[in-house]
């Protein structure tokens, strides 16, 4: 892919993946894509490693299940061969508590053929637990 196609292909899935419907995120899986999702599975349980197109796709029902995706936004990104990275800000509707949520999150994606064969997911998991927590987590008692 070139870069601008690379980058077409992943914004398109980025939507995709914020309406969370199998049917649309499906066309831009490979059969066996890999999946990590970092931070914190106690707030967000859809998080973890995921290998295969089921699992991923069960994972998009789990993040339709937490969280209501409002958007996603590349503040920047970098392209090289078959790889895609990039810095997202994502707002979402966290429904247990009614919270608007926004945090930063990198994406690292791979392509083969056109489809994501891998994907890794780094959240700003502090920023993220202090929002859906509503307040500062205080660490001046921490060790």
């Amino acid at each position: 892919m070139t870069g601008r196609t690379m980058r077409a292909f992943s914004r398109a899935f980025c939507n995709a993946l914020a309406t969370c419907e199998a049917t649309k995120v499906a066309d831009f899986l490979d059969d066996d894509v890999e999946c990590s999702l970092f931070g914190p599975i106690d707030l967000f349980p859809f998080f973890g490693q995921r290998r295969g197109k089921p699992a991923m796709l069960a994972m998009c029902a789990e993040i339709a299940a937490n969280l209501t995706l409002r958007g996603c936004d590349e503040e920047t990104a970098s392209i090289s061969d078959n790889r895609y990275a990039a810095l997202l800000r994502l707002t979402a509707m966290h429904p247990p508590t009614g919270r608007t949520l926004s945090f930063r999150l990198a994406y690292f994606a791979g392509f083969r053929d056109g489809k994501l064969i891998d994907l890794k997911v780094l959240l700003d998991s502090f920023d993220a637990a202090e929002q859906v927590l509503g307040r500062e987590i205080d660490l001046s008692t921490a060790a």
